[in-house]
């Protein structure tokens, strides 16, 4: 049975069937159950490799996790039972609405973890092998997405979280990225607000947009409230926990111990809760803490982190949202949206 046996036997044309099959928007209703009826009645199958050689839509998207690390070989994951997104409160939360939002809009995900440099052909060969529509390049550093746009044809659709196109002519992509430097400026605002003035501050990775932007908003909103920033309080981390714990042993042991350190995400936050309390120090008496990305262990430490939400939800539907509609437009639409970020007060920070 061949699509123009089902389009014979609807009576219709050899196109609706297709259009059909693809799930286009403009084919009446009751033409559109027909051919549905027929295509289940005689258990008709599209021929996937002839409708890619035409030019046909996977309906799929790609979705590829980069957890990079060079000097590991073999990469850590691929030698443990580790499991990269269920380990990691970013990509879960990203993972789980991008697949729920392209589900919702008949489309299916393939998702790839990219270990290192060489594994980008994992990439190329899902483009290049029509097995994807367009796909999302997530968790990398600066370099590393920059790397894309020369290993990824232009004319292919992709999208990228956490990196700042310096120029949307020439970096053609949909960039979605949550507003890192807003977040992190109403943070230690906030800090400020309850009166802290020598305040430290554990960055993230600064080889990446984020790490880059949320210490440029510490920095800024010392400035505007005429606080010299001290190279002393800045104590640079990378996004794990471990780094919060050395993080925050280092800022106490200066000779000006902050009353308030904010931790650039979550993770590290933990780790400043275990190195203030193995100090016998107490949050909020004496030191206030705050954090970012608010998940979900936060509310539920003790006390509760006061951090910065971020919609991971938001962003990740917002990036399926934009690449289908890019697919639908059969064309790389530059894009640059910031997602907005909120306070969420707890116990963690006191006013002096």
């Amino acid at each position: 049975m061949r699509s123009k046996d089902i389009a014979k036997l609807v009576g219709v044309s050899r196109s609706t069937v297709s259009r059909v099959i693809n799930n286009y928007p403009d084919i009446p209703p009751a033409t559109r159950e027909k051919v549905l009826k027929a295509i289940e009645e005689y258990n008709y199958v599209p021929n996937v490799p002839a409708r890619r050689l035409a030019g046909m839509k996977s309906r799929t998207l790609g979705l590829f996790l980069l957890d990079i690390i060079e000097e590991e070989k073999p990469h850590h994951l691929k030698i443990s039972n580790e499991n990269l997104v269920y380990n990691n409160n970013f990509f879960a939360a990203f993972t789980n609405a991008f697949i729920d939002q392209a589900n919702k809009k008949d489309y299916y995900i393939l998702v790839s973890i990219i270990y290192n440099m060489e594994d980008f052909k994992k990439a190329q060969d899902a483009f290049y092998g029509k097995r994807i529509d367009a796909g999302v390049f997530i968790g990398g550093k600066t370099q590393e997405y920059k790397y894309i746009f020369n290993v990824i044809q232009p004319d292919y659709i992709i999208g990228i979280v956490d990196f700042e196109p310096e120029d949307l002519s020439r970096q053609k992509a949909v960039f979605v990225n949550m507003n890192d430097y807003e977040g992190a400026f109403k943070a230690v605002e906030y800090l400020i607000t309850l009166g802290h003035r020598r305040i430290g501050i554990i960055t993230g990775d600064l080889s990446k947009g984020s790490g880059v932007r949320r210490l440029r908003g510490y920095k800024d909103v010392l400035s505007q409230y005429n606080l010299e920033p001290d190279p002393k309080m800045i104590v640079c981390g990378n996004y794990v926990e471990e780094s919060g714990f050395n993080g925050m042993n280092q800022l106490l042991a200066g000779p000006h111990r902050p009353t308030a350190v904010f931790c650039c995400n979550d993770s590290m936050a933990i780790g400043a809760y275990r190195a203030i309390n193995e100090a016998g120090l107490n949050i909020p008496n004496d030191i206030s803490l705050i954090g970012f990305d608010n998940t979900q262990v936060s509310e539920y430490l003790s006390p509760p982190l006061t951090t910065v939400h971020v919609p991971l939800s938001e962003i990740a539907v917002n990036m399926a949202d934009l690449l289908i509609e890019s697919i639908a437009k059969g064309k790389q639409v530059a894009i640059n949206k910031l997602v907005d970020t909120v306070i969420v007060k707890r116990a963690s920070c006191k006013k002096l």
